[in-house]
């Protein structure tokens, strides 16, 4: 599952903390006292990247089919005498719905 998490971090005395930047200025009226603060932000981005999903993806989707080929291969040629093949076989898509 992507997780929104921080750019950068910095550690403290007080635990560990995303770094922020300032994204610009905003005038706010505090204590009767028009004052000018800073707005931050944090940069953030998406860990694993949907990229790296996709491709893991792939990789069991290709992983399976050679599986389902090689038990495909072995039930045919009987090879297998002291061993039961079966044809149970893992999820095709275990992310997706059934």
């Amino acid at each position: 599952v992507p997780r929104c998490v921080p750019v950068e971090t910095k550690q403290n005395q007080h635990g560990e903390r995303a770094t922020t930047i300032v994204v610009g200025t905003e005038r706010v009226l505090s204590r009767g006292k028009w004052r000018t603060v800073e707005v931050l932000a944090c940069q953030i981005t998406w860990r694993p990247h949907p990229e790296q999903i996709a491709s893991a993806r792939r990789g069991y989707e290709d992983w399976w089919q050679a599986l389902d080929w090689v038990r495909d291969g072995l039930i045919a040629g009987g090879m297998m005498r002291e061993v039961e093949v079966t044809v149970a076989m893992p999820k095709v898509r275990p992310w997706g719905p059934p």
